[in-house]
């Protein structure tokens, strides 16, 4: 472990004499390795300085973890003694030995795993509607009025088992109204129940329910309306209907008693 410690330090250090304008030659003999290693240094980098890693978070596992997990599994742990060394859920571990360990055979590499992870939190990634078979089954239920809902819900009953061939009816959503993620032709979305070529929120739309269709204002009603010459044009107001005389007391209590 001291050894391993001792050339990421010399490769620290070779770094930082790089970056203050040293040669190559020059650092390795400041470091005191060979030039070889220097070079062979520079062409894992890429030719350029390499960037120091974010510091990760907690929530994940990171290759410290996956080395633990490796030395544990060869010595023979169950999942739940790992996840108690790590003070991890035993879920966590379990799930990174499926994902991650070599199909078959059960082995696990942690520093393969760790590229894996890697490979898999670049981003962007490409979108499920960038399968142009997909691309063409979508479009052929969409032409017919189905909904996203419905072409969705019919992918998993059609394709079952094939993750490929399914996607979400929210991704289908995106790819009809959000720029730069349309996979789907443009003149779909005419097919929709709303036909809405952008996206509006809900709730700050607003809708023809409840609303009286072919309306006329008063301002704009006839003439003869106002001149009540027509029964059927006369208002009906609180003064022209005749006030019913209160009842007496007597009325209400019936007749005076003999």
């Amino acid at each position: 472990m001291g050894g391993k410690q001792a050339s990421r330090d010399r490769q620290d250090r070779f770094w930082e004499l790089l970056r203050q304008g040293y040669t190559a030659g020059a650092a390795c003999e400041a470091v005191e390795v060979h030039r070889t290693q220097g070079y062979r240094w520079i062409k894992a980098a890429g030719g350029r300085f390499p960037v120091a890693e974010r510091p990760r978070s907690g929530r994940y596992l990171g290759q410290d973890d996956r080395l633990k997990i490796a030395d544990l599994r060869l010595a023979g742990a169950g999942v739940r003694h790992i996840a108690r060394e790590l003070g991890r859920a035993a879920s966590t571990i379990s799930r990174e030995l499926r994902r991650n360990g070599r199909e078959g055979t059960g082995a696990y590499r942690p520093y393969a795993a760790q590229k894996r992870c890697d490979l898999r939190a670049c981003r962007p990634k490409p979108g499920k509607l960038a399968d142009t078979r997909l691309v063409a089954v979508v479009e052929e239920r969409l032409r017919k009025n189905w909904s996203p809902q419905q072409v969705s819900n019919d992918l998993k009953r059609v394709f079952a088992g094939r993750e490929e061939m399914q996607v979400s009816h929210e991704t289908i959503y995106q790819s009809l109204f959000v720029q730069g993620r349309g996979h789907l032709h443009a003149d779909l979305h005419r097919h929709l129940r709303t036909g809405r070529a952008v996206r509006q929120p809900r709730g700050l739309h607003f809708t023809s329910k409840g609303r009286i269709r072919d309306k006329i204002l008063i301002s704009e009603r006839p003439a003869e309306a106002s001149d009540r010459a027509v029964p059927g044009h006369w208002k009906v107001t609180s003064s022209s209907v005749p006030r019913q005389a209160p009842r007496s007391a007597l009325s209400l209590n019936g007749p005076p008693a003999i």
